[in-house]
């Protein structure tokens, strides 16, 4: 598609979408948009200024550039979809009775050291990453703060307990592509929950199984998981470049850095632009930090 004709559907495509949410939201919620931003728009509640939902737009450009023909059913799913998520944010939640919808969530450690939402309850993972905790509520989640959890009178471990119990239980299919001798294995499940799947250590035990190189491992955004059998630089570069490629695609970003597991634990790793031969594989960079001992 011509870039002209591109930058004119994603117009079109995000003024009807402000105009459709206008009608369709909830009661005392009303749809904003920063000039120049077309690939975003945000929901606010009653009086709320600050924060407010961001919906980004991204997936629904891809749908509609993909499939113009059938543009109008597209925006009027993602129009319901996101009135739903706006219904479920003004409805109080409990963790107490709804232990078996927790599951935990990845975020960059950026998401509580620059004091957003701080009142969310999370664990350190690796240099990369932290994790958070998530009440599924079927089109979207919340996150479990520690007010919620104090009502229910629960505790960290207990929910964190919960949390990994249930993602186990979760259906884990990677798909398999081959470059080379580098084989990769992608975790692409619909249930938004695939980048927590690196915290099944079942799972992982299971892929290692699978690995004659060495293991890498790369959580660009909250729906995807890539395990990767890398048999030389060249495929720890790969990796390295779909992590970063990836990562700027995804609804909830993570980490463009990949890591190297061994010994049960994950450490990020930088490659050269141009991995020397006498190097076997890139040096491993960054602090390692271990899963929390539950």
């Amino acid at each position: 598609m011509a870039e002209n004709k591109q930058n004119e559907l994603r117009k079109e495509t995000h003024q009807k979408v402000i105009e459709k949410l206008q009608h369709s939201l909830p009661k005392d919620w009303h749809v904003e948009s920063e000039e120049g931003k077309e690939n975003t728009v945000i929901l606010f509640h009653g009086q709320q200024r600050d924060g407010g939902i961001h919906v980004k737009l991204a997936p629904l450009f891809a749908k509609v550039e993909q499939y113009e023909s059938d543009k109008e059913q597209w925006i009027e799913a993602f129009v319901e979809k996101v009135s739903s998520i706006a219904r479920e944010a003004t409805q109080k939640h409990t963790v107490r009775d709804n232990e078996t919808k927790l599951y935990p969530v990845l975020r960059h450690p950026s998401f509580v050291s620059n004091g957003k939402d701080g009142n969310v309850v999370w664990h350190e993972h690796t240099a990369e990453t932290i994790v958070l905790y998530a009440l599924d509520l079927e089109s979207s989640y919340t996150l479990i703060t520690k007010d919620m959890l104090k009502e229910a009178e629960m505790t960290e471990d207990e929910l964190h307990e919960a949390a990994l119990n249930n993602l186990a239980r979760l259906e884990s299919t990677p798909k398999r592509d081959v470059v080379g001798e580098n084989i990769f294995y992608f975790f692409t499940e619909s249930d938004s929950y695939s980048a927590s799947r690196v915290l099944n250590q079942d799972l992982l035990s299971w892929m290692q199984q699978k690995i004659n190189g060495k293991m890498g491992v790369a959580l660009p955004h909250q729906d995807v998981l890539i395990v990767a059998d890398l048999a030389d630089a060249k495929g720890a570069y790969m990796l390295a470049q779909i992590a970063v490629d990836f990562s700027m695609r995804g609804n909830v970003p993570i980490s463009p850095i990949p890591f190297m597991y061994a010994d049960e634990g994950l450490e990020p790793y930088m490659v050269m632009r141009n991995p020397k031969p006498r190097h076997k594989y890139p040096s491993h960079g960054g602090r390692k930090k271990r899963p929390p001992e539950r």
